[in-house]
C-alpha cells in the first residue's frame, strides 16, 4: 500500500470518527438524559421519543444540517418528553447543559421548563422577570416561593442574539450557579430556607414553558440538552462548551 492510499484511507477515517462532539466524549457519569436532536426529538439515555408540535429540524452550532431543533412562537411550537422521573431533582443537585440559538427575545421564552401555566410549577429556564438575561426560574410545586433564591435570581445569563451560546446551570444543594460559553457568571443563588423541589406529573418540556397563567414559547434553536443527576466541574463545563 502506497503512501498515496494511506491518506487516503487516513483521511476517510478521520471524517467517519468526526461526529458533533468533534471526536471528544461528552461527560458520562451522572447523565440522566440526553437529547441531541440528531434527527429526531429522542432522550438517549432514557429511551423516550418526545412528541413534537410544530418544530423542525436545523442545522446544529456546527453547521451540520437537521441536527438541531428549530422553534418558532408564532407556530406554537415545543417538544413533550412527558413526565419522566429524571427530569425532577427533588435531591436540588443536578446539571443542566444546552446550546441555543436566540432569534428573538422581546417578548418572554423559555428553552425548557417541567411546570405548566397553572401548576403544577417545579422550574423553567426562561428570560420572563429580565428579557435580557436568562434565568433558572425554580418554583416549588405549589409556585408558593422558590427553591434557589427569590425572583429576580442573581445568577443570569445575558442573552446574545443570532448566535450559538452554550448556557449550563449547576445546583449543587446549597447554591445555584450558571456558565455562559464555559465563563462563570458572577451571580450566585441559595438555597431558600430549605426548599426542595417536587417530582410531580408536570411534563418536561423543551421551547416552552409556563407561568402565570401562559405559555412562553421560543424563538430560536436548540441543541444538545444534557442533564446530570451531579454537579460538574468548571473543566467539564468548558469542556461542554467546545464540543
Amino acid at each position: 500500500m502506497n503512501r498515496s492510499q494511506l491518506l487516503i484511507i487516513g483521511s476517510f477515517l478521520l471524517l467517519a470518527g468526526c461526529t458533533k462532539d468533534q471526536g471528544k466524549e461528552i461527560p458520562s457519569f451522572g447523565l440522566i438524559a440526553k437529547i441531541s436532536f440528531d434527527g429526531s426529538a429522542f432522550d438517549e439515555v432514557n429511551n423516550i421519543s418526545g412528541i413534537n408540535h410544530a418544530a423542525a429540524l436545523t442545522a446544529d452550532h456546527h453547521g451540520i444540517a437537521n441536527r438541531a431543533m428549530y422553534f418558532n412562537s408564532h407556530d406554537s411550537s415545543y417538544v413533550d418528553f412527558g413526565s419522566d422521573r429524571n427530569f425532577s431533582f427533588p435531591q436540588k443537585v443536578f446539571t443542566l447543559s444546552c446550546w441555543v440559538f436566540v432569534t428573538e427575545a422581546s417578548q418572554p421564552i423559555t428553552i425548557l421548563s417541567k411546570r405548566t401555566p397553572f401548576g403544577p410549577f417545579e422550574y423553567s429556564l426562561d428570560n420572563h422577570m429580565n428579557k435580557s438575561v436568562f434565568n433558572f426560574d425554580n418554583w416549588i410545586s405549589s409556585g408558593a416561593t422558590t427553591v434557589y433564591g427569590t425572583d429576580p435570581l442573581a445568577a443570569s445569563v445575558p442573552i446574545t442574539l443570532n448566535q450559538w451560546q452554550h448556557i449550563a446551570v449547576l445546583a449543587d444543594g446549597m447554591t445555584l450557579k450558571v456558565y455562559s460559553n464555559g465563563q462563570l457568571m458572577p451571580g450566585v443563588d441559595y438555597i431558600n430556607s430549605g426548599n426542595s423541589f417536587s417530582d410531580t406529573d408536570a411534563p418536561f418540556h423543551i421551547g416552552v414553558g409556563g407561568g402565570y397563567g401562559k405559555n412562553y414559547f421560543f424563538d430560536g434553536a436548540i441543541d444538545e440538552v444534557l442533564i446530570y443527576d451531579r454537579v460538574l466541574s468548571e473543566e467539564e463545563i468548558v469542556l461542554l462548551s467546545s464540543l
